[in-house]
């Protein structure tokens, strides 16, 4: 026996997506349009659901945009190696974060308005201070060496996200000519020498006696 329409059916529904699903799609969004694209309606049209269930299942907007970033965050940590040696762990730290923001803009866009809230974030800011300290700094010099370090790496990203390719091709023959990057002006070069002179300035700086 069939059923009437309206009756014993619940056809048409939209069909509720899961969290992780909701996550991937909301990384897309944001890695090619910003975190401002990221939007329950987006989401919900890219899933095919409504924004309404996108809504149920994630806590809404703010929820959602947090804990894509948290997720993004957490999965680049559980992928480093640390290795030993304070050089080579903050050496580790500096590419991984890179890497990071390079793949996924949204991180640094969410880091310029607040804090990352993500799990082992914490963790690995107090690896890199106790591999300072081991390398003979006191625990102040060892935080701000820290942030020396991180606000390098976010500036360098910043600058080739926001210039990136579209620079070699927009500027003007003569300017590029002029300019002392001319022939030296491979970006991952300069990160990894920049990374190096920091370093060996943190290391000029050590007590006598711990430097390695």
């Amino acid at each position: 026996m069939t059923p009437e329409p309206g009756r014993g059916t619940r056809s048409g529904r939209p069909k509720a997506a899961s969290e992780a699903r909701i996550l991937e799609v909301a990384a897309q969004l944001a890695d090619d349009g910003g975190l401002d694209a990221v939007s329950l309606r987006a989401v919900a049209e890219r899933l095919g659901t409504s924004p309404m269930s996108v809504h149920r299942t994630t806590g809404g907007i703010d929820a959602l945009r947090r804990d894509l970033v948290a997720a993004l965050v957490g999965e680049a940590i559980k992928a480093v190696d640390w290795p030993t040696g304070w050089q080579e762990v903050c050496r580790t730290f500096a590419r991984a974060l890179r890497d990071l923001l390079m793949r996924h803009p949204l991180v640094l866009e969410a880091h310029r308005q607040r804090a990352l809230e993500a799990p082992g974030a914490d963790d690995v800011a107090h690896r890199i201070v106790r591999a300072l300290r081991d390398a003979g700094h006191g625990e102040e010099e060892a935080v701000y060496a820290y942030a020396t370090l991180h606000d390098f790496v976010t500036g360098h990203v910043s600058i080739r996200l926001g210039r990136g390719a579209f620079e070699e091709v927009t500027t003007p023959d003569e300017r590029r000519a002029a300019s002392v990057f001319v022939d030296h002006h491979d970006y991952d070069r300069r990160f990894e020498t920049g990374i190096s002179l920091l370093l060996s300035g943190i290391r000029a700086t050590c007590a006598p006696g711990t430097r390695s």
